[in-house]
């Protein structure tokens, strides 16, 4: 079975088998095939999370010296954060899908999801775990773990790429802990996570406006 622009539509046997990142379906569901399914599963209780941090009065000072350098040079941080998003979109546009709006949005909900992430995964529940007493290390490790571990259950990826997440946070963590920079490492999230997953699951139609290619993450 094809589409209006050739190429196959997705099928039972590649549900059945999966994606490059997500599993076939089991028992953390089906697999996720729209923008509302990942921003429910995943970018919502992500926010949640960080909202609720932010309720803490404790944490406020913490933020504070993780945003100093952006609101020190706010014009450097706001032309440098105006050239990757520029950059990401001549990615876009240069390769084989059209970009469209529903495009563009996807590229400004990951950038503000690695935000959020770096927030909560490299300074809220380190903060949290570290007034346990429990030293440093320790708490980046945890946190990390539950990192790797929150994109198995929530975005259903592969242990692989779960385990590549968690290696990848704490390269985000030793970044935090030398330079004490969110946006630096939000940004550089920012474009690995662009490059990773960059376009939405395509069982939204809309995304494309087109049929489905055939493609699921």
């Amino acid at each position: 079975m094809t589409n209006q622009i050739g190429k196959p539509a997705p099928n039972k046997e590649q549900v059945a088998s999966g994606g490059r990142l997500q599993r076939p379906p089991d028992f953390t569901g089906d697999q996720i095939q729209s923008f509302s399914a990942v921003f429910l599963r995943h970018g919502l209780p992500c926010a949640l999370l960080g909202l609720l941090f932010l309720t803490d009065a404790t944490v406020w000072p913490l933020l504070k010296s993780a945003t100093a350098a952006a609101r020190e040079n706010s014009t450097l941080y706001l032309i440098s954060t105006g050239l990757v998003f520029l950059c990401l979109l001549t990615h876009a546009a240069l390769g084989k899908y059209p970009l469209v709006l529903r495009r563009i949005g996807w590229i400004v909900y990951l950038g503000c999801l690695s935000v959020w992430e770096e927030w909560v995964f490299r300074i809220g529940i380190p903060h949290y775990l570290g007034a346990l007493g429990i030293g440093i290390l320790l708490p980046i490790l945890i946190s990390n773990t539950l990192f790797g571990i929150l994109h198995y259950f929530t975005l259903r990826w592969r242990w692989q790429w779960c385990l590549m997440a968690a290696i990848g946070g704490l390269f985000f963590s030793y970044n935090f802990v030398n330079h004490q920079n969110l946006l630096l490492i939000a940004g550089i999230h920012w474009v690995m996570t662009y490059l990773n997953t960059p376009r939405m699951p395509n069982g939204d139609r809309r995304i494309e406006q087109k049929p489905p290619t055939g493609q699921l993450y």
